[in-house]
């Protein structure tokens, strides 16, 4: 099986475009992340190591739209 990483670089470059990642999207970069690692025995523990780096990044993007929406709620 082919690393796809260069696909996923673009897909990334391309969601960015300017702008901030939300959580959502970070959760489903990940899924797809670890999906690849477990059919890819020759990558698979980097692949693994970076969707756990995807999770922790949409767990504190979570935290910070959590805040957001409680400031604007609060104005």
């Amino acid at each position: 099986m082919e690393n796809s990483a260069p696909a996923n670089s673009s897909l990334i470059r391309e969601r960015l475009n300017g702008k901030i990642l939300t959580a959502a999207e970070c959760l489903e970069i990940a899924n797809r992340t670890m999906g690849e690692a477990i059919s890819d025995r020759r990558h698979g523990k980097e692949l693994k190591a970076t969707a756990q780096a995807w999770l922790v990044l949409a767990e504190r993007i979570a935290q910070a739209e959590a805040i957001e929406a409680l400031k604007a709620k609060g104005k």
